[in-house]
This record gives C-alpha cells, structure tokens and sequence, in this order.
C-alpha cells in the first residue's frame, strides 16, 4: 500500500501515477506534472528522482530570489496568522528580512550563510547599524526565515536542507511576582479607590486575565447570577487598510489568542460584589471604559503604574498580575489543570514553566513533608 504523502495512485488502466509540484504562478496557485509506471516502486524511483531534478530546475531554483520565497509564505499565511502576530512578522519581514536576504538567489542560501547572517544581527543588527539586536528578537527573526524555508521544502521550491538553522536561545527573565503583603495592601488601595480602571486591575489579579482581554470585556460578557466570566475577545494591533489615514496599525476587537483563551471563569464571590457596585455607576457596554469605545491597553497600563506608584509598590508590568494569580492559586491548591484552563493554556507545560512561581515558603512547606 502506498504511504500518506507521497502523492502515489493506481488508475484505472492499471498504471501507476505519482504527482508533484513543478512551480508556481504568478498568484502562488501550485502547477503539478506526473510520472507514470507500471509498479509503484518504479513510480516511486521517478517521483524522486523528478522532485530532485524540478529543485535543480533553472525556473524553480535559480532565479528564484529568497523574496519570492517570503512572499509566497506570507500569501500562504495571511488567514492563519492571527493579526497581532501577522504584523510582527510582516515587520520583521519588511524591516530586515526583505532588506537583508531579499535579493539573494534561493541556490545560495545555505544554513551556513544563515547562522552568519543571525551572528551579524547580534553584533549589530541594528537599522542604524551601531549596535546589535536582542537574542530574543534574532530568535523571532530566524523563526520566520526557518517557517519560510519550511514551506519552500514542503513545497518543492527548494531541496531539503540537512541541518537546523541556529536560533539564539533567550534566558527567560523572572518576571516579578508581588509578594503577600505587596498584594493585600494593593487591594485595599484598589477597593478603597474602586473604579473603571481599578475594577480592570481587580479583575485581572482575581482571575488572571490579559491586558487585552481585560480591555475588550464587555459586560454582557459577565454573568453575575451564574458568577462566570466568558472570554470572547482580545484588544489587538493589526495593520491598518484604511487608506485615508498615516498610521500603519490599530487597535481592535479580535479573536482571543488561541484556542484554549476562549474559556470560562468563576468569578470569586469577592470580586463578584464589586462589579455589581461598579455596573451600577457606568453606561458603556465596556466594563472599563466610560466611553462607547474600549480603552486602549496602552492607556489602561498607564492608570495601573500610577495606582502602583500611590501605592509605594515597585513598578512590575501588568502581565505580572496574571503571574501573581497563578502563583496565588497554587499556594492554595489549585490543581495545574484547572489553573491552565483558567489562563487559557493550550497545556499545562505552559502553566507550570512560565507561569508558577515557587517562592521560598512553598519550597519549605513541600520539604517538611519528608520529616515525620
């Protein structure tokens, strides 16, 4: 029986038939030819040795430019990308991908040249060339030029290469969790001092919501005779089409980020008491906007540094919120299924390498088991 993949069929007159893709027009729209035989080994020999020789080909590989290549993957994955994600990469793409390797025939682009290339950006990879660019930023750089080769393979664009492009790996930096008393002193403030904005920061320490979702919240969004939160939507930056304005991006409603962020949450009883009081005192369908117009992520993490600096509580980022609840749940128990489907993991790995945080009294705790 034939293998998935390999694009072999017995026809009808008895013959074996194997496909593959020659090239592509103008639109990316993929062109095929076939070899035939009378036994699928044989078929299978040709189908090899034709894919090889369409890579060597003079209109598939030699005057294909590394450009071509990028534009293909980006037509290819204009509607899987989600939109914050499509504008990264088409920045990434345009800013230094396109400049840097755009014109360089697809035969020269070797795994060698590539890993040059991503030591180059570190020493100075810089627009101004002055001084070099992030590991954590290379890294995104080197991921869509390996997708794009990816794709290029798959498609029979290029030959298989035998290694692995290099990524510079990144440290993980510990993002700051606020400690006990940091928290309870912030949530006397936030309660004392209730508002649109500081309902936002509740919301996000009590149920470990994104930025983002925090902003798009509507309040039909809120059931409060069931106590469930339903995440439905994200604030995201996407590029701009319309053609009478300057700027490139803006902000809208979108889908969450994945899969797994569309969820449900149980609203503590705690922080269900306050949104009945703040839902009384606003006309926006936005929980914390005044306005018919969701407030912007930008904005909203300016008003959270500020009540941080009433509170005399280092500045820490506002996703650090999101690290605080999920480390505040495991130190009461919470099960690391539940808390992942909580902050909309698509797995628990996620939860447990980025998100717990296991202080020095939990540490303890968990030791003085061993002493009985």
């Amino acid at each position: 029986m034939p293998r998935r993949g390999d694009n072999i069929r017995k026809r009808k007159d008895g013959r074996w038939e194997g496909r593959y893709k020659s090239n592509f027009t103008k639109k990316g729209k993929a062109k095929y030819n076939s070899v035939y035989g009378k036994t699928y080994g044989e078929v299978k020999r040709k189908l090899t040795e034709a894919i090889k020789n369409n890579c060597e080909d003079t209109h598939v590989e030699k005057n294909k430019t590394f450009g071509d290549l990028v534009i293909l993957w980006q037509h290819n994955n204009s509607i899987s990308l989600k939109g914050s994600t499509k504008l990264k990469y088409d920045y990434l793409i345009n800013r230094h991908i396109l400049p840097d390797l755009g014109k360089i025939k697809v035969k020269d682009i070797t795994i060698p040249y590539l890993n040059d290339y991503a030591e180059r950006k570190m020493k100075n990879g810089r627009i101004n060339g002055k001084d070099g660019l992030s590991a954590s930023y290379v890294r995104s750089i080197m991921i869509v030029i390996s997708s794009v080769l990816k794709f290029a393979v798959d498609e029979q664009l290029c030959s298989p290469y035998k290694t692995k492009i290099n990524k510079p790996s990144v440290q993980k930096a510990e993002v700051p969790v606020l400690s006990h008393d940091e928290q309870k002193k912030y949530e006397e403030y936030l309660i004392k001092n209730l508002n649109l904005s500081n309902m936002g920061i509740l919301i996000s320490l009590y149920c470990g919501l994104r930025i983002g979702e925090v902003c798009a919240l509507e309040w039909e969004n809120i059931d409060l005779d069931n106590m469930v939160i339903h995440i439905r939507t994200t604030v995201a930056r996407v590029h701009n089409i319309d053609g009478n304005t300057t700027s490139k991006s803006v902000l809208v409603i979108d889908r969450p980020k994945t899969k797994a962020s569309v969820r449900d949450i149980p609203i503590p009883s705690k922080l269900s008491n306050l949104l009945h009081t703040v839902k009384g005192c606003t006309t926006s369908k936005y929980v914390i906007s005044d306005k018919s117009t969701f407030l912007s992520p930008r904005t909203f993490e300016y008003r959270y540094h500020k009540t941080l600096e009433e509170c005399n509580i280092a500045p820490v980022n506002f996703h650090a919120l999101r690290h605080t609840f999920a480390t505040r749940c495991i130190e009461a128990g919470v099960d690391i299924k539940t808390l992942s489907e909580i902050l909309g993991h698509s797995n628990v790995s996620i939860t447990l390498d980025t998100y717990v945080h296991s202080s020095m009294e939990i540490k303890r705790m968990q030791l003085e088991k061993l002493c009985y």
